[in-house]
């Protein structure tokens, strides 16, 4: 039987409350209200982009160019790999795997494990050999032709560097392949991710960088310009730290008020490396950056238009460009702050993921809100070892095991960034109620009416039932709960309580019983929340 909610109360919070200091954390679905794709989404775009590209420009065979086979491969084999495995091969490529993989495999045998790897998988290997070696076919057509001038050509000349090439062609040099895609691969970021739609709802954002004593704090995992968009907008200034930046510096964003400090630690569209100077070696030249306006690419752009961005494990941990000083200024910006807002990131990066590990333990009185489209729901007692859970099992929980009151430091929210950013920056992990459920009877002319009360985290999946109280430690036989007054029996009922998809906190249920029901007796509330299992019970007394 479905009961009937009749009432919700809304717990809010102050955005401005004097004691708080916020810093925001975005991560790829941040962006996606603004018609962006996520990253599994991005690299997808990018690999059908890769193959439209060669349809338009291929008229004849023999095949695609080396650096659409090279994305082709990269990408299928790495579903593959995750499917084998029985994972969700959906999920196996996002845009910083793929991007990181082609430029691994530029250099794959002068990579660590390429001792250890027997044979590489042939799909990478099987590419037009498009790099042969022109010197070796004119030393053949020079000896060729010399012979039908003298009558005496050059045979073992000949067969050797027919030789050189059969050797290049079985072999073929899978760099220019690999850098091509790579190149590729960045150009269409460019175009992909600059194409955004209205930025209005990040003016939460905005508004909370005028408002919030000494500016806000924001690091982002984003390529994307939409922070940067709604800023500007709504005249609020943006300090990214890197216009001036100095290599072997550090990156100087102190808090100002009235300014948005935006931390892009995996690096911009618009930020490019420039090249050193005539007669500077390049072991010696340290890599600077310049800002520029991002421009849609065409077919022969140049190598020096590639974005700077930084992905996988190895690159964010480099000491080569920004990226350490990035970190360590989003570091400072984080010891500023008493509470992270974390919106629209899958927890899918190992140093950002110690960053905020490290900062939580750090004190116990810093909290932290997640703001995810969708939560998979999950017992409390179930265990899982990916870091968002763990995560939320550590600090997230109101209740131990055996319902005694824990204080939690998170709070889940459920929700898009254009619906409830807002709701992310002010909400606050809220203390444990005295009491989980509350009830009010009443009796009415051939039935008592419950009202039921939830002051708990919001519930899914929930069950009320209902029992006498124990006693002598004996089970009692559970009390039939109704949905009406009428007490009307349900049909093939295997279940003598109520179940119910969901209760918001402060909501209210009624619920029905027989007026010969002995008193007191005691309903319970049972359900899955956002960070693990609720549970409440309350006594209907006479």
């Amino acid at each position: 039987m479905q009961a009937r909610v009749i009432a919700v109360r809304y717990y809010g919070g102050d955005m401005t409350r004097s004691q708080d200091r916020i810093v925001v954390l975005l991560g790829a679905g941040a962006s996606a209200d603004a018609g962006l794709p996520l990253t599994s989404g991005l690299a997808r775009l990018v690999v059908e982009r890769a193959n439209d590209l060669d349809k338009k420009r291929r008229q004849l065979p023999p095949g695609p160019p080396g650096f659409v086979t090279a994305l082709n491969a990269v990408y299928a084999s790495m579903v593959g790999h995750q499917g084998q495995r029985g994972s969700n091969p959906l999920t196996a490529v996002n845009i910083e795997t793929l991007i990181s993989a082609v430029r691994l495999l530029q250099d794959r045998d002068h990579h660590e494990v390429a001792p250890f790897v027997s044979a590489w998988s042939a799909a990478l290997s099987d590419f037009p050999s498009t790099d042969l070696p022109s010197e070796s076919g004119r030393k053949i057509a020079d000896a060729i032709g010399r012979g039908m001038l003298d009558g005496h050509s050059d045979y073992g000349a000949i067969a050797e560097h027919v030789a050189i090439i059969a050797r290049a062609a079985l072999r073929p040099d899978l760099s220019r392949p690999f850098r091509e895609a790579e190149q590729f691969v960045l150009h269409s970021l460019v175009d992909i991710l600059s194409a955004f739609d209205d930025v209005d709802y990040l003016t939460p954002l905005v508004d909370l960088a005028r408002t919030q004593k000494d500016g806000l704090d924001v690091i982002t995992l984003n390529y994307d310009l939409t922070v940067e968009r709604a800023a500007t907008e709504h005249g609020v200034e943006v300090a990214r730290g890197i216009e001036d930046w100095q290599p072997g510096a550090p990156i100087d964003l102190p808090p100002r008020q009235g300014v948005l400090n935006l931390l892009k630690l995996h690096g911009s569209l618009d930020w490019r490396r420039e090249h050193p100077e005539l007669g500077v070696s390049p072991l010696l030249a340290p890599p600077r950056l310049r800002v520029i306006e991002p421009q849609t690419t065409t077919d022969d752009a140049r190598v020096e238009d590639l974005p700077w961005i930084v992905v996988g494990d190895r690159e964010k941990l480099a000491t080569d460009g920004p990226t350490l000083a990035l970190l360590f200024a989003a570091g400072s910006a984080l010891q500023r702050g008493t509470h992270l807002a974390v919106v629209g990131y899958s927890f899918g990066d190992a140093h950002i993921n110690a960053m905020i590990r490290d900062w939580l333990a750090a004190d116990p009185r810093r909290t932290i809100s997640v703001l995810d489209k969708q939560w998979e729901r999950r017992s409390s007692w179930e265990r899982a070892e990916d870091f968002k859970t763990v995560l939320i099992n550590a600090y997230g929980r109101d209740r131990t095991g055996f319902q005694e009151p824990l204080q939690p430091r998170l709070v889940a929210i459920e929700g898009t960034t254009g619906t409830s950013l807002a709701q992310a920056l002010v909400a606050r992990p809220a203390p444990t109620p005295a009491e989980l459920v509350s009830v009010v009877a009443e009796r009415l002319q051939g039935s008592l009416k419950v009202r039921v009360t939830w002051h708990g985290d919001n519930l899914v999946d929930v069950h009320v039932t209902a029992r006498p109280p124990g006693r002598s430690g004996l089970p009692q036989k559970p009390i039939h709960l109704h949905e009406d007054e009428t007490l009307e029996e349900t049909r093939f009922a295997w279940f003598e309580g109520l179940n119910i998809a969901a209760l918001a906190r402060g909501a209210t249920v009624e619920v029905f019983v027989s007026s010969t029901t002995s008193l007191p007796f005691e309903i319970s509330v049972s359900g899955t929340t956002l960070t693990g299992g609720g549970y409440g019970t309350a006594v209907v007394a006479p």
